[in-house]
């Protein structure tokens, strides 16, 4: 069921035709009973209720794995595993919206319905992940910052967002990215940094990030004299660890 669910996130989160929904779950379920030599219907069929009955692609709705259900525990010590009380999940993060609504400057009105609360699970699976990133894609004002700021608090992330003006510059924009960098890494604190199309002021935002992505870094962005201060933070770190930090 964890590779189910996985390659529905993987794969199905990409698609938005119902066709190739369709599609995709006849190969999942040819895998499924040709190599894992288990039947789909019966292995995902707590999703319809034990009935028995074919698996569709929107039945694949109630299929969730997370990390989330304890939020007595921190972060890094919750485990990832099948939830399937669907009902309590729903509490669960309504819980969560209330403890966000009762720290954060900016609360939020939320109705946490079983769609917001896939997406902030699908959100929150992808913050778990070392570097991991994604493209929210709909309409203006369908809350998908407002879901990544709640998952970023579930995962105990600080959000980071970029305030443009008139007059904000490449410069000011890649000193907001150092800030973040050396959040996340010379502070080593969990950070998301939430970008919207709108702030897109200058194509170079667009490449720095498309670097960040594929590299880690933005090529060049630290003069030498930054750069050594960084070393200098995550170098005991390191240590600890038994990584070598080399000065060039």
């Amino acid at each position: 069921r964890l590779w189910v669910h996985e390659v529905a996130r993987v794969f199905q989160d990409r698609l938005v035709d119902d066709q190739d929904r369709e599609w995709l779950m006849g190969q999942v379920k040819h895998c499924s009973s040709t190599i894992l030599s288990e039947p789909f219907d019966q292995l995902m069929g707590g999703l319809v209720g034990g009935s028995g009955g074919p698996v569709s692609h929107t039945d694949m709705r109630r299929c969730f794995f997370g990390d989330y259900m304890d939020s007595s525990l921190e972060p890094p010590d919750r485990m990832y595993c099948e939830i399937t009380d669907v009902p309590k999940l729903l509490g669960v993060m309504e819980e969560y919206l209330v403890d966000f609504n009762a720290t954060s400057k900016r609360p939020m009105n939320l109705a946490m319905f079983l769609f917001a609360v896939e997406h902030v699970s699908r959100i929150c699976r992808v913050l778990k992940q070392p570097g991991g990133h994604m493209l929210l894609v709909g309409v203006g004002g369908s809350g998908r910052q407002s879901l990544a700021r709640l998952a970023a608090f579930i995962s105990g992330m600080q959000v980071f967002q970029v305030e443009i003006s008139k007059s904000y510059s490449r410069s000011e924009w890649r000193e907001d990215l150092k800030r973040i960098l050396r959040t996340a890494g010379g502070d080593a604190k969990p950070c998301v940094f939430l970008f919207s199309d709108t702030q897109i002021k200058d194509e170079a935002f667009v490449e720095d990030i498309n670097n960040l992505l594929n590299a880690g870094e933005v090529p060049n962005m630290f003069p030498s004299d930054e750069r050594m201060v960084v070393m200098e933070a995550v170098r005991p770190r390191a240590a600890k660890l038994g990584l070598e930090t080399p000065l060039e």
